[in-house]
């Protein structure tokens, strides 16, 4: 069974899709995706990679996807902050512009959705994925979830056991440093760099002055701090690949594909975007009349963030968090994304002070199989945090042959790692 619809928190509606698990519905875990953007819907996800239903190439119907994440999980998808997607806001409110205000929405609309409209769903084990500005979303919204089951023992918990992102952007600092490794190497699994020596050169020079800024951003977060670091990284790092990612060019989301269409760069998406404005498919969903359409990325909302300079700022603080509470983290990346690169997040995730870094900076990445198949790399630490009972689970996969949408370009693999990470399996 799959249901959609609009809960109000306040002023903001927000739409959602929810899909019950084809395996035991009344038994199995919830897991809520979460496109990133910031500003991206998350029908991306549910139509382009993971959802049962997968768009056409025509924009005029979907396919059956065998590789669905509700095989064995009860699976929702919302549209978020208000404004994105099949989201609206009241007249006159103010586009949302952070995380953390964005986390307090979902955490109300998560309490109203597991205790009034499916009540069954209070007591089950709850997993937040996403991908990309996920990296952001998630950490900020796990930890208000814990915030509030703390601050209010008596109100409606949320049951929150792990979160896994996958390419996520945590740390902008980081992710810069790693367009180097991914361009100027073969480490991402190509067979000779993307860029010359001379554009090598040329982000080697500007990369001390960009990680300077960034730093500055993250110890004084001002929004025109934040902004000058932006386009200082922009002009003298980013821009060299990026500013060739328009269609026809460069894929910054998988640096061996063409890019299909400006800005998002994938042909699927934008069909995405055709078929959830047929005007069957909003009389099919009961589309209020006060949408006028459905637009798969929200500019507005994005430039929101930009100007708080949040898309700047790490959210290391809040992963920290969420693992001294005794949530399991996972971040797992396709190994071909420029935009949340392999590079940069290893880095960080060795770089992370908490219980455990000594343990997994020690490490070394091991190979990893699905389907008794080598598809990528990994390396787990399982540490007793402060005040838990269970150990803490920190785990950073790898998947080849992939880029920003891991759903998408290896779907079995996307499953397999979900269905073993929810159900506490091991990647040995």
């Amino acid at each position: 069974m799959q249901y959609t619809g609009w809960l109000d928190v306040g002023p903001k509606h927000f739409f959602f899709w929810y899909h019950e698990s084809e395996s035991s519905p009344e038994n199995d875990p919830l897991v809520l995706w979460l496109t990133g953007g910031p500003g991206g819907s998350s029908m991306i996800g549910m139509m382009e990679e993971m959802g049962p239903c997968r768009i056409n190439g025509y924009g005029n119907g979907t396919n059956y996807n065998e590789y669905a994440w509700n095989k064995n999980a009860n699976v929702l998808f919302i549209d978020q902050p208000a404004g994105v997607g099949f989201s609206y806001l009241d007249k006159g409110e103010p586009i949302p512009s952070s995380s953390f205000s964005a986390g307090k929405d979902i955490h109300k609309f998560l309490q109203i959705f597991v205790s009034q409209t499916f009540p069954q769903l209070r007591e089950r084990p709850f997993h937040i994925s996403g991908e990309s500005y996920g990296g952001h979303y998630i950490p900020v919204f796990g930890t208000e979830i814990l915030n509030q089951n703390a601050n209010n023992p008596s109100g409606v918990q949320i049951n929150l056991k792990s979160v896994f992102i996958g390419n996520g952007y945590v740390s902008p600092k980081d992710t810069t440093f790693g367009y180097w490794e991914t361009l100027c190497t073969t480490k991402p699994g190509v067979k000779e760099p993307v860029f010359n020596t001379t554009r090598c050169d040329i982000i080697a020079t500007n990369l001390p002055r960009c990680v300077e800024l960034i730093d500055v951003c993250n110890k004084n977060p001002d929004p025109a701090i934040c902004t000058a670091a932006e386009n200082v990284c922009w002009t003298g790092v980013v821009e060299l690949y990026d500013g060739e990612a328009v269609q026809g060019g460069r894929n910054r989301f998988d640096i061996t594909a063409p890019c299909e269409m400006d800005d998002l760069c994938y042909r699927g998406i934008g069909l995405i975007d055709k078929y959830l404005n047929q005007k069957d498919v909003w009389q099919a969903l009961g589309v209020p009349d006060t949408i006028d359409k459905f637009n798969v990325s929200s500019s507005k909302v994005e430039n929101a963030f930009v100007r708080t300079g949040e898309t700047v700022i790490s959210t290391t603080p809040q992963v920290q968090n969420l693992l001294a509470k005794g949530v399991d983290v996972m971040f797992y990346q396709g190994n071909l994304d420029l935009a949340c690169n392999t590079a940069g997040n290893y880095r960080w995730a060795n770089n992370m002070p908490w219980k455990g870094q000594a343990e997994f900076s020690a490490k070394d990445l091991q190979p990893w199989s699905s389907d008794g198949k080598e598809v990528g790399t990994y390396k787990e630490v399982r540490i007793q945090m402060p005040g838990n009972d269970k150990k803490t689970l920190f785990t950073f996969l790898t998947v080849d042959k992939a880029g920003h949408m891991v759903p998408l370009n290896k779907p079995e693999v996307a499953l397999d790692l979900m269905t073993r990470w929810i159900q506490g399996k091991s990647f040995s």
